[in-house]
């Protein structure tokens, strides 16, 4: 009668080690692909880099090199593929018509993994003076593509 009982709980020891060891290996996966916080602030200053480039691309007029810092599949608001270009470059004469193309971004949080950043932010744009014609938050989800960030969703949440 022993000998059933020692190979049910045999079974069931290893059951658990088996669970066990699927748990501990899915959470060290799941730390491995965390960013660091010297890796984010990397990811921080690549981004501001990128954003500073987009902003004077945007004063340019240049509606293509705009629609270059998204990825393949990426989505402005609902839109996609060469809609994103179509809409940028919308956005450029509608700034030159009204006076505010000095496009700027305010990184405010900043967090992902080696595959996805999230970007919440504070935009604003400016008349040729300097004067803060309008502002808005926006949330944009970065997403490696070729060894660099591009902009995989790119959303405004609000504007002032």
């Amino acid at each position: 009668m022993k000998r059933p009982h020692t190979i049910i709980r045999l079974i069931l020891i290893s059951f658990l080690v088996l669970c066990c060891s699927s748990i501990l290996t899915a959470q060290i996966t799941q730390a491995d692909s965390v960013l660091s916080v010297a890796e984010i602030q990397k990811a921080r200053t690549d981004i501001e880099s990128i954003e500073k480039q987009f902003s004077k691309d945007f004063l340019n007029g240049d509606s293509v090199a705009l629609a270059a810092y998204y990825t393949e599949d990426a989505q402005f608001g609902s839109l996609k593929g060469e809609d994103i270009l179509s809409a940028w470059g919308r956005m450029i004469r509608n700034s030159i018509k009204n006076n505010t193309r000095n496009l700027t971004f305010k990184i405010t949080s900043l967090s992902g993994d080696h595959e996805f950043l999230v970007e919440l932010g504070i935009f604003e744009s400016k008349d040729d003076n300097n004067n803060l014609i309008s502002k808005g938050k926006y949330i944009v989800v970065w997403k490696q593509e070729k060894g660099k960030w591009k902009i995989y969703r790119d959303l405004g949440l609000s504007k002032t």
